[in-house]
């Protein structure tokens, strides 16, 4: 029993003198146990005590050997943000669907079958004229093809900067007829050219509405139309259609 339990005292002081042997060990033979075990602390401490450079080069290979299994990892992490108030309210009061707009107070019209126009827009300036001046060229052109499902318009601005990017008329539109004659729904809208040099603008995006200065379109025999449009305190714009067919 004595001999059995001199035997286990020497087994758990073998580590303890095998460590302190260490002092002995070149330094080639250190570095070579390290680089096959990094986790083995007592390798990195008397690497570290020595000054040797694969200590470093150790801790180096661990931390790269770390950031590859997170990226590997599967699954979700989730973590806590602190975002200022600012931040916070501008976050939230931007929809994630910018062309979204509600048709329920709206009755929609009934087209039995695709109706396609020609279109311009034009700028309505409310400046010098109460009621508004149109200006004589056009911000947009294209076609406009009226569908029971709402709008698709196939164009291009001509405001320069972004507003060549084609996506903007083709995706970025949101709009319906109404039963009488209307058109309604939100859309991405250019409202200053942008000369070279100038930074691009980014779209605003408007909503139209019934206007009193529209001229709807008459289903029964649909040729022309004139939608007006409010976008700022200076100015507007009026969509015109026509041969409709």
């Amino acid at each position: 029993m004595l001999r059995q339990g001199v035997l286990l005292i020497a087994l758990l002081l073998a580590p303890l003198t095998w460590a302190q042997d260490m002092s002995g060990w070149s330094d080639k033979t250190i570095c070579r146990l390290l680089n096959s075990q990094q986790n083995n602390a007592t390798y990195v401490q008397e690497a570290k005590s020595r000054g040797l450079a694969c200590a470093a080069q150790a801790a180096t290979a661990k931390q790269a050997k770390q950031q590859t299994q997170l990226i590997k990892s599967q699954g979700v992490r989730v973590y806590a943000v602190t975002l200022a108030a600012v931040d916070q309210q501008r976050l939230l009061s931007e929809p994630i669907d910018k062309t979204a707009f509600d048709f329920s107070p709206y009755e929609m019209a009934q087209l039995p079958q695709p109706l396609t126009c020609e279109f311009r827009l034009r700028r309505v300036v409310y400046e010098d004229v109460k009621e508004g001046m149109m200006e004589h060229w056009n911000m947009a052109r294209g076609q406009l093809t009226f569908t029971a499902n709402g709008v698709e318009v196939a164009g291009k601005w001509r405001m320069r900067g972004l507003s060549r990017d084609a996506s903007y008329l083709k995706n970025e539109v949101n709009l319906r007829l109404t039963k009488q004659g209307d058109l309604v729904g939100k859309m991405a809208y250019f409202h200053l050219m942008v000369d070279a040099g100038e930074v691009p603008e980014k779209p605003l995006y408007i909503e139209l509405t019934p206007h009193k200065r529209s001229q709807l379109l008459d289903l029964k025999q649909p040729k022309f139309a004139e939608f007006w449009i409010d976008v700022e305190d200076w100015a507007g714009g009026a969509l015109r259609i026509w041969s409709c067919q």
